[in-house]
C-alpha cells in the first residue's frame, strides 16, 4: 500500500494535461487541484464554455436520474455538491444559482375551450396563460427541494477562475494534434501552436467530439452529438423561478427557465445524432433555419409575456452521447494513464461535479472513503 507521504510527493509531481475546457474539464481541473495536483494545464481548441457548457439551460434535478440506479446515485452525489460549490462561491450572486420550482405542461392547437380553461385563481404559472394549454396538464413536478438551476457559462467562468488563482494553466485557441505515447503510456502531447506539453495524465473530455481521440486511442467508445437549439428572452415583467416542461402535440418538448437575471432561456427542437468526426467545430455551430423561430413561435403562443419578449440570442449545440445513454468516465481500455470523461446527454451540467470529483478521486487514489462509484460509466463497457 503507498503511504500518504509518498503519495503526497507524487501528486505534487505529477502533470496533467486536460482536452477539454467545457464544465466537465475545468470540474477535472478544480477537483484535481483540491486534491493537491499543481500542474495542470486545460486545453481549449475554441474558448472555455464555447459550446453546450456555455448554451445549456443549467437546470439541475436531484432525482430525475431515476432510470439507472447507479446514476440516480451519482447524479443526486452531484446535486449535493452543486450545494456546496454555491456555498462556496457564492453562486447566487456568481452564477445565478437558486433553488426553483418545476411544472409539467402540454399544449395542444385542436383542443376545445373547456379543456384549455386554467384556474385563475392558482397559486403558480400565472404567467403561462396561453389559449391551447390543457388545462389538467399543469403539474408539479419538482420543488426547490429537488431542482435547482444555474447559468452554466457563469458557473464555468466562475470555476476557471478560481482554477487560475490557483496556479491551473489554460490555453485557449489551442488544439492538441497529436499524443506521444511509450506503450500504453501518454508521455506528452503536440499543439497547435507548435509546442509541446509534457504529462503523466491525459484527461479527454471534449463533449461530443470526444469520440474523434479515436485517431489516438483505438480502444476509446464512440461518442455522438445531437443538436439541439435555444433562444434568450428577455421579457418586459420578470418571469418566477417556474421552469415548465412541454409536450407539444408529440412534435417536440419544449423547455422554459426563466433566469434571476430577469431573462429567459427556452430550449427544444433536437436533431438526429451525429458521429464525433462529423460534427462541425466548436465555435461555428450555426442554428438550423427555422429552428429557433419555432421557439419563439411556441413562447409566444404559451405566455403574452413572453410573446411581447425581445430575442436576444438564438444558438445551438452539440449534446454529447453515447451508445447506451449512460456517460463514460474512467480510464480508457489498454493505456495506463488515459482518462477520459463525456457523453452526459441533457445531464452533463448537473453532473459535472460529481465527475469532476469521482475522476480526481480516480486519478489521484485520495479519498478512499468518500470514493464515488463510477463502476457503471466503465469506458470498458463497450469491449
Amino acid at each position: 500500500m503507498v503511504s500518504k507521504r509518498t503519495q503526497g510527493l507524487y501528486k505534487c509531481k505529477m502533470k496533467v494535461v486536460i482536452c477539454g475546457g467545457g464544465i466537465i474539464g475545468n470540474c477535472v481541473a478544480y477537483y484535481l487541484g483540491e486534491s493537491g495536483i499543481t500542474d495542470i494545464t486545460v486545453v481549449e481548441r475554441d474558448k472555455l464554455a464555447n459550446a453546450a457548457s456555455g448554451k445549456a439551460g443549467g437546470f439541475l434535478a436531484r432525482d430525475w436520474c431515476c432510470e439507472c440506479r447507479q446514476l440516480d446515485i451519482f447524479a443526486k452525489t452531484s446535486f449535493a455538491l452543486h450545494q456546496e460549490l454555491a456555498t462556496k462561491f457564492d453562486g447566487k450572486a456568481s452564477y445565478d444559482y437558486r433553488r426553483l420550482e418545476a411544472f409539467s405542461a402540454s399544449y395542444d392547437a385542436d383542443l376545445k375551450k373547456s379543456e384549455t380553461e386554467l384556474d385563475s385563481k392558482r397559486e403558480h404559472l400565472k404567467w403561462f396563460n396561453g389559449p391551447n394549454i390543457v388545462a389538467k396538464s399543469c403539474n408539479s413536478i419538482g420543488t426547490n427541494e429537488n431542482v435547482a438551476q444555474l447559468h452554466p457559462y457563469k458557473f464555468v467562468d466562475t470555476i476557471a477562475e478560481y482554477n487560475l488563482s490557483r496556479g491551473i494553466k489554460v490555453l485557449e485557441d489551442t488544439a492538441i494534434v497529436s499524443v506521444k505515447t511509450e506503450k500504453a503510456k501518454a508521455v506528452g502531447v503536440e499543439l497547435s501552436n507548435q509546442t509541446e506539453l509534457e504529462c503523466d495524465v491525459l484527461v479527454l473530455c471534449m463533449g461530443p467530439w470526444t469520440g474523434a481521440a479515436i485517431e489516438w486511442f483505438d480502444s476509446l467508445p464512440s461518442c455522438y452529438g445531437q443538436k439541439g437549439h435555444s433562444i434568450v428572452i428577455l421579457p418586459k415583467t420578470e418571469l418566477p423561478g417556474e421552469a415548465v416542461f412541454m409536450e407539444l402535440g408529440g412534435q417536440f418538448s419544449p423547455e422554459i427557465y426563466p433566469r434571476p437575471d430577469g431573462q429567459v432561456y427556452v430550449c427544444g427542437v433536437t436533431e438526429n445524432p451525429l458521429p464525433s468526426n462529423d460534427l462541425p467545430l466548436p465555435g461555428t455551430i450555426k442554428p438550423t433555419e427555422n429552428s429557433c423561430e419555432k421557439l419563439k413561435d411556441i413562447a409566444g403562443k404559451v405566455s403574452d409575456i413572453l410573446c411581447e419578449g425581445e430575442v436576444l440570442t438564438s444558438q445551438a449545440c452539440y449534446l454529447p452521447l453515447t451508445h447506451d445513454g449512460l456517460p463514460i468516465i474512467g480510464k480508457v481500455p489498454q493505456t495506463e494513464n488515459v482518462y477520459v470523461a463525456a457523453g452526459h446527454g441533457c445531464w452533463g451540467i448537473l453532473n459535472s461535479a460529481a465527475t469532476g470529483k469521482s475522476l480526481a478521486q480516480l486519478i489521484t487514489g485520495c479519498n478512499e472513503d468518500e470514493k464515488i462509484n463510477i463502476e457503471a460509466f466503465n469506458p470498458g463497457r463497450f469491449n
